[in-house]
């Protein structure tokens, strides 16, 4: 929020949080907050809805949940303005390989779409210059993640997708806070993989 507030100076910056204003939040007047629960997909509706106007940009880096990346995207991108941008954090989550989340993802031990799948068809769609039909809609869409009319509405209102993830290691890590590494096997000498295939993947999503 702090950085935000320093890289817009003219702009109104709302943070949402599932606990109450702590007291290291920076406190500015372009800065206010709301409590919610991002599990929740109808208040994160009307959170959005009490704010004044079109969005110039939304970043998601909340609870990571696949379900709620999803629910919280749909509700996100019909509040962005024309050529504004939702930023989709940590969407490594929804990656089959993600072993920490991989089983939000499966239903009667099948494999769901989740936001990973819709842009990444999204993106491809866009790129090759593909039509869109109401069967990938079906094919993509899965209780609890998107619906068919979720789909739809994206694969309409996105200009363009971009996916990216790391191509260095970690400054430090997450799980010691170490820097000793074991360059050979890409392993922190606590054991925790520092190059997953799967890890720090962040969608840009341009709104049409």
């Amino acid at each position: 929020m702090r950085w935000l507030a320093e890289c817009f100076p003219a702009a109104e910056i709302v943070g949402a949080d599932i606990l109450p204003v702590q007291p290291d939040w920076p406190v500015d007047g372009r800065i206010s907050y709301r409590q919610i629960d991002q599990a929740d997909r109808d208040a994160v509706k009307t959170m959005l809805a009490g704010i004044e106007g079109r969005v110039d940009l939304i970043i998601d880096d909340g609870s990571h949940i696949p379900q709620h990346q999803a629910s919280c995207l749909a509700e996100g991108m019909p509040r962005i303005r024309r050529d504004g941008l939702y930023i989709l954090e940590d969407i490594s989550t929804s990656h089959p390989l993600q072993s920490h989340f991989a089983h939000y993802s499966i239903r009667n031990g099948q494999r769901v779409p989740n936001a990973l799948n819709v842009l990444l068809a999204i993106q491809h769609l866009k790129d090759i210059g593909g039509a869109y039909w109401a069967e990938q809609a079906d094919a993509l869409a899965a209780p609890g993640f998107l619906s068919r009319v979720d789909v739809q509405e994206l694969f309409a209102t996105t200009a363009r997708v971009e996916i990216y993830k790391r191509t260095r290691l970690p400054l430090r890590c997450y799980q010691c806070g170490g820097n000793d590494f074991d360059y050979v096997s890409w392993l922190c000498r606590c054991g925790v993989e520092l190059y997953n295939p799967a890890d720090s993947m962040t969608a840009l999503v341009w709104k049409s």
